[in-house]
């Protein structure tokens, strides 16, 4: 049996860790490169430049895309979310359909999630799960084939392993913890 001394250090250890909070490990301070790729992964685009190539995941948009001067890719990641917004001066123009035709981001580090999901508020059709995927350290978008127009967009979620819906809410740790100081002091009573 335990202690009321080793239930008190149990309790105060809980509450410490619930009131510290929990680890989350997102997308935000991520440096990441990124590059239009076609007619497949290993071969950029010259036709394509982005606007830093180069960038951290923070607040806001973090490049912006130029297909042939016709079609803009405006990206912006948030810590669990990827959203990119087709801007274009065509009526409804078709990627060609290569083995891939698309974008590539690369992360100088490890990602830390372990699903990536096609949310259902996209508007590019045809679009779905089965058009992303991702390494370690790579995310890639293919749309080969696929027909937009101005104001198209793709969204993304992110899950991974600490996400918060994966971990317990630290209101609830401290409630388990003061009911392990109240057991501690009911038994001393």
């Amino acid at each position: 049996m335990f202690s009321t001394k080793q239930f008190a250090k149990a309790a105060l250890a809980s509450i410490v860790w619930a009131i510290g909070g929990v680890a989350h490990a997102g997308l935000i301070g991520t440096q990441m490169e990124v590059g239009y790729y076609t007619p497949n992964t290993s071969s950029p685009y010259a036709s394509a430049i982005f606007t830093p190539s180069s960038f951290t995941v923070g607040a806001g948009q973090e490049t912006v895309g130029n297909v042939e001067g016709v079609t803009n890719l405006f990206i912006d990641f948030t810590d669990n979310t990827l959203s990119v917004t087709f801007g274009t001066i065509l009526g409804s123009p078709t990627w060609n359909s290569n083995d891939f035709n698309g974008v590539i981001f690369t992360a100088m580090s490890p990602f830390d999630f372990e699903s990536l999901l096609v949310i259902p508020s996209t508007t590019m059709s045809g679009f779905d799960n089965s058009r992303v995927s991702f390494t370690d350290n790579q995310i890639l978008l293919n749309w080969q084939g696929l027909s937009y127009i101005d104001g198209t967009t793709v969204n993304i979620s992110f899950t991974s392993p600490s996400s918060p819906s994966a971990v317990p809410v630290p209101g609830t740790l401290a409630l388990i913890g003061l009911g392990i100081v109240g057991l501690a002091w009911r038994r001393r009573k």
